[in-house]
């Protein structure tokens, strides 16, 4: 690195084949000033083999930097190492790569900056152990699969990440998850559905091929990484054809189809019928999951002592088998990044290298409002060009909190974009969560199937009121049971097995979300609304104020709260 100069590490996830999840992160000086996911610019979901262009381009614009100020590129996936598992050369040289990064067209500069590759798993657990604020911490990463395992038991213990174990790619829990959303109709990318499709399911049983054993767990029949390692950059399909024919083999009953005419919708249809065997294989495979992930942490707190346990890969975003991590107090205690699918590699790219050369800031995450934000004058220049009527206030929380006590659905842009798949305040639909009807109504909205639960962002100093054994949650990660003499009274946000995935908010986190809430609590006696992503079905998060409005008059949400300015439509 450059002496007498602030470090500029610029973080990267995604790639032209087999890949999905495009992010960029730009950690300065140790610290992140930008984090944004490629989906949000290109309206693709998950951005399936692409690069993350336009991040990049947003994480530099935010910072006001060129190319000749980063000092280096880091990818959260060893890409040379992957080709090599499977094939003869990584056939890119870093030039190439970072020319496609930086197009020449866009962008001048005399020299590029040097690139270098992190192991996928290792970039999660950076990603995660970075932002923890945790000295000493236990360190599980579980997802479809990395280079060479689908899972990584580590130890991180001042600034220094070392990891003992790996689970194969042929065990993978995140491709059993997809091959059971597969056996189900649903699509692969569908675990968030399947965990609420559980909520319904009885009598669920831990599936049979998993063995438990000291080393972690195994997979009766399936075979080893040496036998499936050849051909592709990724092992997900085979691995899940192994599942799919042990579901069938165990669970023979008739599954959805996709149509046609869904398919060439690019979305899958919201009129699937599940009968209870579907809800009580789907319960089956949620609790092989949690079954498995407790074992793991038991062995991992066995090895390191330590019982601060740090989660990321796309299993962390499974909020039940989180919540019973915590309920059951199996840790003391537990924090999920929550950008934990393959786009937090970008930032656990940038802050390993960062922490490497003596930059890194540590601390806990405290927020990941760190995506474009628009002020009133750039939002009051599309509204009127738009020729839409509004009114303007400074305190627009009222507003929304009054508009909410009403029964009204609302739509709630403001400050900079979230990161990860959760929203948390700043792009969010929001809804009275008293009014049991409003579960059907936001459903509708945004074509969500009506036995998927919705979710509340709670005031943190009311959350033990109303949530058994939980703790504080301001990503909305963690699943928890509802009081029962509470839960009559918020019907739209309490799943059917008495269950909710709230997100606790503080003042301090988020002023103006929190003052919308205590606003609405003023006038209902309630702490907490419905809040979930502003979407409607098969796109991204809104990221800028004409798709905000966009959203807004293509769908049934009755007022628009974006920046200062208040729309309705009538």
């Amino acid at each position: 690195m450059k002496k007498n100069k602030q470090s500029i590490i610029l973080g990267l996830n995604g790639w032209l084949e087999r890949g999905h999840d495009a992010s960029a992160c730009l950690v300065i000086n140790g610290k992140i000033v930008a984090f944004a996911e490629e989906e949000r610019f290109t309206r693709k979901r998950y951005s399936y083999d692409s690069l993350p262009i336009m991040s990049v381009a947003y994480c530099m614009d935010e910072a006001k930097i060129g190319v000749d100020d980063i000092d280096c590129v880091v990818y959260g996936w060893n890409l040379p190492k992957t080709y090599k598992l499977r094939r003869d050369n990584f056939p890119y040289t870093d030039k190439q790569i970072l020319e496609t990064i930086f197009p020449s067209d866009l962008y001048k500069y005399k020299n590029l900056p040097k690139l270098e590759f992190m192991d996928h798993h290792l970039a999660h657990a950076a990603s995660v152990y970075h932002t923890s604020g945790f000295k000493e911490v236990s360190i599980l990463v579980l997802d479809g699969q990395g280079e060479d395992a689908s899972g990584t038991l580590a130890y991180g213990k001042d600034g220094k990440i070392k990891i003992f174990e790996k689970i194969p790619i042929s065990f993978s829990l995140g491709y059993m998850m997809e091959g059971a959303c597969k056996y189900l109709g649903l699509r692969t990318s569908d675990a968030g559905k399947l965990m609420g499709l559980a909520g319904h399911g009885k009598n669920e049983k831990v599936f049979d091929n998993i063995i438990f054993n000291r080393l972690g767990y195994s997979i009766k029949n399936f075979p080893k990484d040496s036998s499936i390692i050849k051909d592709s950059l990724d092992e997900q399909e085979k691995v899940i054809k192994l599942w799919r024919n042990y579901f069938f083999s165990k669970y023979p009953f008739k599954t959805n189809k996709e149509s046609v005419f869904d398919k060439l919708k690019g979305t899958v249809s919201n009129k699937l019928v599940f009968n209870q065997s579907h809800k009580n294989f789907a319960l089956s495979v949620q609790k092989s999951l949690e079954e498995v992930v407790i074992h793991l942490t038991k062995i991992l707190i066995a090895k390191t002592g330590c019982r601060n346990l740090v989660v990321a890969g796309g299993i962390g975003l499974n909020c039940t088998t989180n919540g019973r991590l915590i309920s059951e107090k199996v840790v003391d205690d537990l924090y999920v990044i929550p950008a934990a699918n393959d786009a937090g590699v970008a930032i656990g790219a940038a802050l390993g290298k960062a922490n490497r050369i003596g930059e890194y800031e540590s601390g806990r995450l405290e927020n990941i409002y760190l995506g474009p934000q628009y002020n009133n004058m750039q939002i009051k220049m599309v509204l009127d060009e738009l020729k839409i009527p509004y009114k303007k206030s400074r305190t627009i929380y009222k507003l929304a909190a009054k508009s909410l006590a009403q029964g009204n659905v609302v739509g709630w842009f403001q400050g900079r974009m979230e990161g990860g798949p959760r929203a948390l305040g700043n792009r969010s639909i929001l809804a009275n969560p008293s009014i049991k009807r409003m579960h059907f109504v936001v459903n509708k909205i945004k074509s969500r199937e009506n036995w998927r639960p919705l979710a509340p962002s709670i005031l943190e100093e009311f959350r033990s009121e109303y949530f058994k054994k939980g703790g504080h949650s301001p990503f909305m990660l963690q699943n928890h049971k509802v009081f029962r003499e509470k839960a009559k009274f918020i019907p739209s946000v309490v799943h059917v097995d008495l269950t909710s995935r709230y997100q606790s908010v503080k003042r301090k986190g988020n002023e103006k979300y929190y003052l919308l809430i205590k606003e609405f609590n003023e006038l209902t006696g309630l702490p907490l609304v419905l809040n979930t992503s502003f979407n409607i079905g098969g796109e991204p998060i809104v990221c800028t104020p004409e798709q905000a409005i966009k959203t807004f008059y293509s769908s049934a949400i009755d007022c628009l709260a974006i920046g200062d300015y208040w729309i309705t439509k009538k």
